[in-house]
């Protein structure tokens, strides 16, 4: 029962979170341009939940047997995914808000390097929430879906690089982000290597 509760608290901290963004709104002070500062607030939200995913993934790779307290978190890689994806929706609607909806917005997203990446990334993502079912793993066969789930590294990657060409300032907060979960997947990898 408190595991359950637990995990609920985690749900609902999910979404607390881009709620009290956007809620600054009407009740905070979001600055000159507030479409740009819940984009990158909303982007930065959606990049820690898939992190959170790919980290207990390869966690739970690496401790085997995973404990209890570990192994009650796996179910909710799918909570966690699902909701990057609701809040991804909102970070581009955002985007378009600050561009106004103008055809230059739509034109960006096939030339703008940053974009197409993100565009990439957007594509990858939707495949995934709309398999993120029983009825797709069943459908597909759990060695296809899985298949298909393991894209979500190449989205990582995507996004790092879509935020990499806009964060100037901050290269080496989202550098020393994107090293950490390289070297995670790296030790992931090697300790494979020497299981087999």
């Amino acid at each position: 029962m408190k595991l359950k509760l637990l995990r609920w608290a985690v749900r609902a901290a999910i979404w607390i979170w881009p709620a009290y963004w956007i809620a600054q709104i009407f009740i905070g002070d979001l600055g000159a341009s507030p479409a740009v500062e819940l984009t990158h607030k909303l982007g930065t939200i959606v990049l820690a939940l898939l992190t959170m995913n790919l980290v207990l993934g390869a966690v739970v790779d690496l401790w085997r047997p995973p404990p209890l307290w570990l192994r009650m978190w796996i179910p909710e890689r799918r909570f966690w995914g699902i909701s990057a994806f609701l809040i991804l929706l909102m970070h581009i609607f955002f985007y378009f808000v600050n561009e106004g909806f103008e055809a230059k917005a739509f034109d960006q997203i096939y030339t703008k390097t940053y974009l197409i990446f993100a565009t990439l990334a957007f594509v990858i993502l939707l495949a995934l929430a709309l398999t993120s079912n029983n009825f797709s793993v069943r459908k597909l066969g759990a060695r296809k879906w899985k298949r298909l789930h393991r894209t979500v590294y190449a989205v990582q990657l995507l996004l790092f690089g879509h935020i990499l060409l806009i964060e100037k300032a901050d290269l080496i907060f989202y550098g020393t982000w994107l090293g950490a979960l390289l070297a995670l997947q790296l030790v992931r990898f090697l300790v494979k290597v020497v299981r087999r």
